[in-house]
């Protein structure tokens, strides 16, 4: 029996990858709590619902993406967008979660009262607005806007006589084959989207302002195949699941220590393929490796489609659109039929959600994070956000571990209440962005929205997983407070 509009013990808000997760854990710890999943759209499974452009798939292998209590058995460790779905599908069937999920509901308010303990959602639904409360609430909505991708305001853009798509907004049947198509961009979207397009149209051209570092990597790990094999499927799961995790992390940090040292074997699986004059020209970067997020080319098909000739790369600032195409200004003319402007998302703080504290708006820019879970003074609120140097899904469980032992002390010291709270020596530190150390463009654009962190624990938002874990694994650091 699906839930009604009335008092629940929690809401999540969001039912993607990470609130199901989320779902999952309070289930199995708290089997005596209520709780429901507001979802905005009119289907659960998040971003790999959203996305629906040629070619979508996982940017990182699903033995870590994937869920610790759901061992992913498909051969291919990049995943398809579709196969994705299905998996979250069967998560959900697996757990019996479908009763407790809500379609079609927007969160737009939420109202904490201290005199009654609980949140008061406005909550916009098919039938109008629904009265919804809970004692906790999971805010599990992703960063980034459902309304619409980033578009640039590109120059001329309105006399260009072709077909301009975005690929948050990718139509149904849409046929490129034969046609000349551009796709502009350089991150993970367009590295998918020119290979996938190039299989059938005349010629994609990549058209970036400024190259990304990829990574070549087989999209079929050959160990998990033969370790299930051998110990069987959940054995062979959380063996890779650990040793993926451990390379991320190595990885990362010869990245950041060795910059020089990580940059040659990526460089040399380019020149492999395409040759040194076409890597030096197009896939340099001038930055430093994970200053922005390092994007995966399984089994190389971006450089393979280059090689044959089905796609090519411009690098370079646009000037402006032509009504045939683009016109770069250095004074090439990119001549083209359909324009995909893969030009990144438009990040969002909680999914919107205005949150207010007896009556008091919460300026969420002004606030401070508490270990990337929580934020100052708020009380009975989680956050749910992953990594962006390693899989969405590790951080988000060691998150969902947090947030069940938090709820356990509650029950055991019999309150209704738990905040961080800020000292009065803690609100005059040092404040530092959200996240530290990047410059991917749809990041900075967003930072001054979200929580600052503070100079040390608990006011921390880490990226590695080893500090992760260890600052998430002690409740009494004096900053929670039970009422």
């Amino acid at each position: 029996m699906e839930p009604s509009p009335g008092h629940q013990d929690v809401v999540i808000v969001g039912a993607g990858l990470s609130g199901i997760a989320a779902a999952v854990q309070l289930k199995a710890d708290h089997p005596g709590r209520s709780f429901v999943m507001l979802e905005q759209r009119a289907e659960l499974g998040g971003t790999w619902k959203l996305f629906r452009y040629p070619g979508i798939r996982s940017d990182s292998d699903m033995y870590t993406l994937g869920y610790a209590f759901k061992p992913w058995t498909h051969e291919k460790a990049i995943a398809s967008g579709a196969s994705i779905l299905d998996y979250l599908h069967e998560a959900v069937d697996e757990h019996d979660l479908a009763s407790h999920v809500q379609l079609g509901r927007k969160v737009r308010r939420a109202d904490w009262s201290g005199e009654s303990h609980c949140w008061t959602l406005e909550v916009d639904a098919p039938s109008g607005v629904e009265p919804w409360t809970c004692s906790f609430l999971y805010l599990a909505a992703g960063y980034y806007d459902y309304d619409g991708g980033n578009m640039p305001e590109f120059p001329g853009l309105g006399q260009f006589e072709g077909t301009v798509i975005h690929p948050q907004e990718w139509p149904e049947g849409v046929d490129c084959a034969g046609q000349r198509v551009a796709v502009i961009g350089s991150g993970a979207t367009a590295i998918t989207l020119v290979p996938a397009l190039a299989e059938a149209a005349d010629k994609v051209i990549m058209v970036q302002r400024s190259p990304t570092y990829v990574a070549i990597d087989s999209d079929v790990d050959e160990e998990a195949q033969r370790l299930r094999k051998e110990v069987g499927d959940r054995e062979a799961f959380e063996r890779i699941r650990l040793r993926n995790l451990e390379l991320q992390q190595e990885r990362y940090q010869t990245a950041r220590t060795w910059p020089e040292e990580f940059k040659k074997p990526l460089f040399e699986a380019i020149e492999d393929i395409v040759g040194r004059e076409v890597r030096e020209k197009h896939f340099t970067p001038s930055y430093q490796p994970w200053d922005q997020r390092l994007c995966l080319v399984p089994n190389g098909d971006l450089f393979h489609a280059i090689a044959k000739g089905r796609a090519d790369v411009v690098t370079g600032h646009i000037e402006t659109f032509t009504p045939q195409g683009l016109r770069m200004t250095s004074g090439e003319e990119v001549n083209v039929d359909v324009v995909v402007t893969a030009t990144g998302l438009k990040l969002v703080t909680f999914g919107k959600i205005d949150l207010y504290v007896d009556g008091e708006h919460v300026d969420v820019g002004e606030c401070f994070t508490y270990k990337g879970v929580a934020i100052s003074d708020v009380p009975n609120l989680v956050t749910a956000f992953g990594y962006l140097n390693s899989s969405w899904t590790l951080r988000i469980e060691l998150v969902n571990e947090f947030w069940s032992a938090v709820l356990s002390r509650m029950d055991e010291l019999g309150v209704r209440e738990v905040r961080p709270v800020l000292t009065p020596e803690e609100v005059a530190m040092e404040r530092r962005p959200w996240m530290t150390g990047v410059t991917s463009g749809y990041l900075v654009r967003h930072m001054d929205d979200m929580p600052k962190q503070g100079d040390y624990a608990p006011w921390l938002n880490p990226q590695v997983h080893e500090e992760t874990k260890a600052l998430l694994s002690d409740l009494d650091d004096g900053s929670l407070t039970f009422r």
